[in-house]
């Protein structure tokens, strides 16, 4: 289960890059089976490990203290601001990463 969030964190922040082909002379031999116009590439940019690692344990760290409070409010009856407080700063450093992160791509 860790293993299918860690890849699917890691497709999601995975972005293309398209290399343009460079314009000017080619210096290859112009044949019957070579073209002079060069193809552009693709390359998929994986996000660090460290990163996928981080965004992992942050969700865990939020479904933790979800569960947290869920057993606080039935146990006392009421409501910890102390947890509500650590749901929203962990829900606060994982939008700014999920932002951050499809922007930058």
């Amino acid at each position: 289960m860790l293993g299918r969030l860690r890849r699917r964190l890691r497709s999601y922040f995975s972005y293309v890059l398209i290399d343009a082909p460079v314009s000017g002379v080619d210096e290859r031999p112009i044949g019957p089976l070579v073209s002079r116009r060069r193809r552009s590439r693709r390359r998929v940019v994986s996000p660090s490990e460290r990163f996928v690692w981080a965004m992992t344990l942050l969700l865990i760290a939020l479904i933790g203290l979800i569960v947290l409070e869920a057993v606080y409010i039935v146990v006392c009856r009421q409501i910890s601001e102390e947890l509500v407080a650590g749901i929203s700063a962990v829900m606060a450093s994982l939008a700014t990463a999920f932002l951050m992160g499809k922007r930058s791509s």
